[in-house]
């Protein structure tokens, strides 16, 4: 092998570590994202749905509906941090403000949500439901669990269901739980967050396949 070929992957491998570490901000899925793509020179898959490029697209994310309002602020947070993937990868995409999804959501009732999207006139509605949101596998010990359907409508055509994926179980870390007693909840929440809005939204742009693969590696950080 080439050595300043070998020398190069060695340095990216360890920066890519030196980021892991000092991460606190809930962003480990992201960096692993740009690490392994460098890694691996830029291996990428194309998006599984391209119907959210060049439309005004709104993301409502609905909590379990047996803990609505238990989970109600991680089913916004996920809401948020998929609107701002989406808007960061598809092309020519235009996201309505979440704040504008929040202002519905404290007023109206969730099967009216077609009527958000003509009330913002978007073009498309990315409508995610979690049949299940959980933090802990037992007492001790953390390990998110969701359970997760998206759904994409065509308000150009009065609403008309157009894509629709059944994700199924979503866990972190996959093979173990961590200790509760490692990091605060809230913390590991936004961890959960993020993994769970990135595995959503990779749905929708082109994006590293491989990019999942060390979560469980990070889970203590």
């Amino acid at each position: 092998m080439d050595r300043s070929f070998s020398l190069q992957h060695s340095r990216i491998f360890t920066a890519l570590l030196a980021l892991v570490v000092v991460s606190t901000s809930g962003c480990v899925h992201s960096i692993l994202a740009t690490g392994i793509y460098l890694w691996q020179g830029g291996n990428v898959v194309p998006a599984e749905c391209e119907l959210l490029e060049d439309q005004r697209v709104v993301v409502v994310c609905r909590p379990p509906s047996s803990n609505e309002y238990r989970h109600a602020g991680a089913a916004r947070s996920i809401g948020k941090r998929v609107s701002k993937m989406l808007e960061a990868n598809v092309p020519g995409i235009d996201v309505v403000s979440p704040s504008e999804v929040d202002n519905w959501i404290d007023e109206q009732d969730w099967d009216n949500f077609k009527d958000l999207g003509r009330a913002v006139k978007a073009t498309r509605i990315v409508y995610i439901e979690m049949d299940n949101f959980d933090l802990y596998k037992g007492t001790t010990l953390y390990q998110g669990n969701a359970e997760v359907q998206v759904t994409v409508y065509d308000m150009a055509s009065r609403g008309r269901l157009v894509w629709e994926r059944n994700i199924g179980q979503i866990l972190f870390p996959r093979n173990s739980g961590i200790p509760a007693a490692d990091k605060p909840v809230q913390q590991f929440q936004r961890q959960f967050i993020e993994v769970v809005s990135s595995q959503i939204s990779e749905y929708f742009y082109k994006h590293n396949p491989n990019a999942s693969f060390a979560l469980d590696a990070v889970a203590n950080q």
